[in-house]
């Protein structure tokens, strides 16, 4: 789910992209890789890395791949995207692109993620997060 609506309730807008899943849930980032002139270009490579800020812990190492086009999607599995601590109701998650370009500029973007809890009925009948 994309928040880009957030002038309409008073919130500032942010200079970054902001994202809500659920934990353990698949995430796809919809990633378009373009030069300085706005040019689209296929990456040479590209690296990424996720971070709870919450809770100041990696969740993904640093992990590289290879775009086949300049258009690209990547899938986060829901397996590396569990919630630090199973008590929080969420935490703020930041995702860090780096990508190399054939004419060896490269370009760095930064996604927030919030994870957001999914409450689970326990054995003794009361909810869990």
């Amino acid at each position: 789910m994309t928040i880009n609506n957030r002038g309409l309730f008073g919130q500032p807008i942010l200079p970054y992209i902001d994202y809500r899943s659920y934990a353990g849930a698949d995430v796809f980032l919809d990633l378009t890789f373009l030069d300085h002139t706005g040019t689209p270009q296929t990456p040479t490579s590209a690296t990424y890395q996720l971070d709870d800020m919450t809770n100041a812990t990696n969740m993904i190492p640093q992990t590289t791949f290879t775009p086949t086009q300049s258009t690209y999607t990547l899938q986060i599995p829901g397996s590396q995207l569990p919630m630090t601590h199973s008590w929080q109701g969420s935490q703020v998650c930041q995702f860090t692109l780096s990508a190399v370009l054939p004419d060896t500029s490269t370009v760095l973007s930064i996604v927030i993620l919030e994870l957001c809890a999914i409450q689970q009925p326990s054995s003794s009948g009361a909810f869990e997060f």
